[in-house]
């Protein structure tokens, strides 16, 4: 899975979109249309955006291999949507 695609499905999140909704958009490749009609920026302007503001994100702890990661997370279903390495170790408690 690629971040992008990750990314699209934080579009989803963020406009409280349901999980078929999301899927939907994603799949008819509408995403562009969406965040335009939300926010007035294309998907590649959302990208950079959720980019440079992931490592402002709190620190995650891999379940399985323990590797640390910024994320922005589903709390609900307690998952990581969009996540990459973290630079900084050991996370802050």
């Amino acid at each position: 899975m690629s971040i992008e695609w990750d990314i699209e499905e934080l579009v989803g999140y963020a406009l409280g979109m349901s999980e078929d909704d999301t899927e939907s958009m994603i799949n008819n490749s509408t995403t562009d249309d969406v965040l335009y009609e939300a926010y007035e920026i294309d998907f590649d302007t959302y990208v950079k955006i959720v980019k440079d503001l992931l490592p402002l994100t709190p620190q995650v702890k891999a379940g399985i291999s323990g590797d640390i990661y910024n994320a922005f997370v589903d709390t609900k279903n307690r998952r990581m949507i969009v996540k990459q390495k973290s630079g900084i170790t050991p996370p802050i408690k």
